[in-house]
């Protein structure tokens, strides 16, 4: 089976992770306004490259020992990734 999604708009991002986050069991914001604003104009609206990006900048967050992520992370995760 293969499915083809358009990107999503600005504004479905943070919905999109926040939603993707909660299913994941997160109980609480883990990106802040500016890191959602940064994978929005990073990514484009593509979810995989939204995906990759949150990974990232999550894994970048954990080893940094952030309680957040912020913007300065994912733009640290986009150029490690070379997005």
């Amino acid at each position: 089976m293969r499915y083809t999604m358009e990107p999503l708009e600005k504004e479905e991002i943070p919905e999109y992770i926040e939603h993707n986050l909660q299913a994941a069991g997160a109980n609480m914001p883990i990106f802040t306004e500016n890191a959602l604003e940064a994978i929005a104009s990073l990514s484009h609206g593509w979810p995989r490259v939204i995906n990759n990006l949150c990974l990232n900048a999550l894994l970048l967050g954990a080893q940094a020992k952030k309680e957040q992520i912020d913007a300065e992370t994912v733009r640290l995760a986009s150029r490690e990734t070379g997005m």
